[in-house]
C-alpha cells in the first residue's frame, strides 16, 4: 500500500501538483479491506442466508402498519473477529457477528435495511425469513439470495482509498488540486473491487459521498454532523448501482449498529 501511494505521489508531483499539496491530499488516506480481482483473500463474512439470530433478536423489519411489516432481506454477515487490526480505521467491536440488510429497491435512496450486531459468544438460531418485495434487477428476493449463496464466503484483501467523491465547499477551499489528484488516483486504481469495508466511499456518477449525506438523510437526535459519518460497507452488487451501509463513529463506539442507515445510488 505504501509503494501504491509513493507512485500516486510521483505521478501527481509529475502532473504539476505541488508536493505540499500532495502530501496535504495523503493525509486523507484510509485503510480498508476490498475484493481483489482474483477474489482471494481471507474469508471476513459469507454471502446471503442462513440467517443467524439470538433468540430473543426480531427478524428486522419495516412497519407500515398494523396489518403490514416486510421483512428485510440479509445481505451479508461479517465476522468481526476475522477483521484484522487496524485493516479498517472503523472503531469496531473485536468479535461478533454484523448482519447488513437491505432490500434492494429502487423508489428511493434511503432503503429499507440496517444492521444487527450479534456480540461473540451469544447463542443464535437459524431464522427463516421471507421479505417480500421487488428488487432490482433480480427476479425476486429469493433469486437474490440464491446469487450471494452461490458466491457464499466474502474475502476482502488490505487496500487503501482516497477520496473519489465530489468534495463539499470546506474541503475543496483546502485542496486547490483535488480534481487533479482525484484524476490521478483514478488512472493509477482500479476502482475497487465488488465489496469495500471501511474507507472512503466509492464515488458513482458524482452523486456526492453517502457518508456525509447520511446527516441529512437521517433523522433523530444521533444523527449528527456530516463529518461524523463514515463508510462502513458498500457493495456494487446490482448493474449500474452501489449499496452503501453508514453510520456513525460515535454508534460504532457505542455498538449501536441498530442506526446504520441504507442507501443506494443507482443509474438504471
Amino acid at each position: 500500500m505504501l509503494r501504491w501511494l509513493d507512485r500516486f505521489r510521483e505521478q501527481a508531483i509529475d502532473r504539476g501538483v505541488p508536493a505540499d499539496d500532495v502530501d496535504r491530499w495523503l493525509g486523507l488516506a484510509r485503510p480498508m479491506l476490498r475484493t481483489a480481482r482474483d477474489g482471494g483473500g481471507p474469508a471476513v463474512g459469507r454471502l446471503g442466508t442462513p440467517l443467524m439470530l439470538p433468540p430473543d433478536v426480531p427478524t428486522p423489519a419495516t412497519v407500515y402498519g398494523p396489518d403490514r411489516s416486510d421483512e428485510y432481506q440479509l445481505i451479508v454477515t461479517l465476522d468481526l473477529a476475522a477483521i484484522p487490526p487496524g485493516a479498517t480505521d472503523l472503531p469496531l467491536p473485536p468479535g461478533g457477528h454484523v448482519l447488513l440488510f437491505a432490500n434492494v429497491e429502487l423508489d428511493d435512496v434511503v432503503l429499507p435495511g440496517g444492521a444487527v450486531y450479534v456480540p461473540a459468544g451469544a447463542p443464535v438460531e437459524a431464522r427463516e425469513a421471507a421479505p417480500d418485495y421487488e428488487p432490482y434487477e433480480f427476479d425476486s428476493p429469493a433469486d437474490l439470495d440464491a446469487t450471494l449463496r452461490r458466491t457464499g464466503d466474502l474475502r476482502l484483501v488490505p487496500g487503501v482509498s482516497l477520496p473519489t467523491c465530489p468534495l463539499d465547499a470546506e474541503s475543496a477551499a483546502g485542496h486547490p488540486w483535488a480534481s487533479v489528484l482525484q484524476e490521478v488516483w483514478s488512472e493509477q486504481s482500479d476502482g475497487g473491487g465488488e465489496w469495500q469495508l471501511g474507507g472512503h466511499a466509492y464515488d458513482f456518477d458524482g452523486y456526492g459521498d453517502p457518508a456525509r449525506a447520511s446527516a441529512y438523510e437521517g433523522s433523530g437526535e444521533h444523527r449528527s454532523r456530516p463529518e461524523d459519518w463514515v463508510v462502513l460497507a458498500q457493495w456494487v452488487g446490482v448493474p449500474m448501482g452501489v449499496l452503501y451501509w453508514t453510520i456513525t463513529r460515535q454508534d460504532l463506539e457505542a455498538e449501536r449498529f441498530d442506526r446504520v442507515l441504507v442507501q443506494m445510488y443507482a443509474n438504471p
